[in-house]
């Protein structure tokens, strides 16, 4: 609201003594109180905008935050239950010893006491591409898919160290990715699988970008290199140990998954 000076004048006149007013005094103070009027309407214009903006800040804020929260995870598909027991023993072995893992690539080693010379093991993956390396306690080993019913594979008494039975044993598993750079074998390679080859490391068991499978169990280090190289993710799976002291395997044992195995010996 804006004041006429006629206005002014009559409101100072209740203030002051008699006698002739100052003119110019007065209209400076009117101008003062107009000053100061005009300096609370700003200050109450700038507190409403910034009463606003904060506002507004908060939501943002409220948004980046939500933008921040790591996404969702999917469930983990978990590893198929392990067989409570061997069935392919006579009578069926039952579990002695396991170990189980949420992500690949990963290793577990089973530790076990034989009761039998026909320890038997089951390795079972939620990913049936899955590829499971095997060093079993005679020293060799095998390479392949998981596979649906899972990897298995028995001992027999002309196969097992000596001391089989006075000493606690183990199996060393290690599971990777359906996609982890390994090389089946080529066919037509000859006797020189590097032969085929466009860039070749003999020393590192690598080809083409790729590990050969009897690579990871025939030379030192190999394996650890693609584990070093591979991303690690989740990936549930499960290895297991069955004995009996009465067990017997039958001859020849059911084929469940077809490995590669390469001996001590290479």
């Amino acid at each position: 609201m804006n004041y006429t000076e006629e206005q002014l004048r009559a409101a100072l006149a209740e203030h002051i003594t008699p006698g002739s007013p100052d003119v110019q005094q007065i209209v400076r103070q009117g101008q003062r109180m107009k000053r100061r009027r005009r300096a609370r309407l700003t200050l109450g214009s700038l507190a409403a905008a910034a009463t606003a903006l904060l506002g507004v800040q908060g939501v943002w804020v409220s948004t980046a935050q939500v933008a921040q929260r790591p996404p969702t995870t999917a469930p983990v598909p978990a590893a198929p239950s392990l067989p409570p027991e061997d069935t392919r023993a006579v009578p069926p072995a039952p579990l002695i010893a396991s170990q189980s893992s949420a992500t690949v690539p990963d290793r577990k080693t089973v530790k076990f006491r034989p009761l039998s010379f026909f320890t038997s093991y089951t390795i079972v993956c939620a990913d049936p591409d899955a590829w499971v390396v095997i060093r079993s306690w005679g020293g060799s080993g095998t390479v392949s898919r998981c596979g649906r019913r899972g990897v298995s594979g028995s001992e027999r008494k002309e196969s097992v160290p000596s001391g089989w039975l006075q000493h606690t044993q183990q199996i060393e598993v290690w599971v990777l990715p359906a996609d982890a750079p390994i090389l089946e074998p080529r066919r037509g390679a000859g006797s020189d699988p590097y032969a085929t080859c466009a860039v070749a490391r003999k020393d590192a068991g690598w080809c083409d970008g790729k590990y050969w499978k009897v690579a990871l169990i025939r030379q030192p280090g190999v394996l650890e290199k693609l584990v070093e190289e591979t991303r690690s993710r989740p990936g549930a799976w499960a290895a297991a140990v069955y004995d009996r002291a009465d067990a017997t395997i039958p001859d020849p044992l059911p084929t469940v998954t077809r490995t590669v195995t390469v001996n001590p010996s290479g």
